[in-house]
């Protein structure tokens, strides 16, 4: 059973308002080249919350329908890859992806879940070889 919450004059937020929560958060994923993939992220909220989703600290281009390169947001706010590799431009899916749930009363971000391609073959570190200093 709820109760309502108090009526402070002049407070800004409506009785039936309440900020997003996140309440399912993203986890790493290690995907395989072409397979499919999900970041789960649901949150509640009234009104009803926006979900956007950040690679890398960046918005994220997300497809109204699921297509190839760029993933779609699915109805409850979970990030749906239909064929994880390259996305648009050349880049690779591969990133820390962040979901953040918005409504008038506020906003909530989730907790960072990175996305890895399985058996790529890692160059950081010591710098792949077309970006190293020539040694004379």
């Amino acid at each position: 059973q709820r109760s309502l919450p108090h009526h402070h004059l002049g407070s800004r937020v409506h009785a039936d308002e309440m900020p997003p929560r996140i309440v399912h958060h993203p986890s790493d994923v290690v995907v395989k080249i072409g397979s499919p993939a999900t970041l789960s992220c649901r949150a509640d909220g009234s009104p009803k919350p926006t979900i956007e989703w950040l690679r890398n600290g960046h918005p994220l281009e997300t497809a109204k329908a699921a297509g190839q390169l760029q993933p779609m947001v699915l109805i409850e706010g979970s990030l749906f890859f239909l064929s994880v590799g390259e996305g648009r431009r050349g880049q690779s899916h591969e990133g820390i992806y962040t979901c953040v749930a918005r409504n008038s009363a506020g906003k909530a971000t989730s907790r960072n879940a990175s996305l890895y391609i399985a058996g790529k073959t890692v160059t950081s570190g010591a710098g792949s070889a077309s970006s190293a200093v020539p040694s004379w």
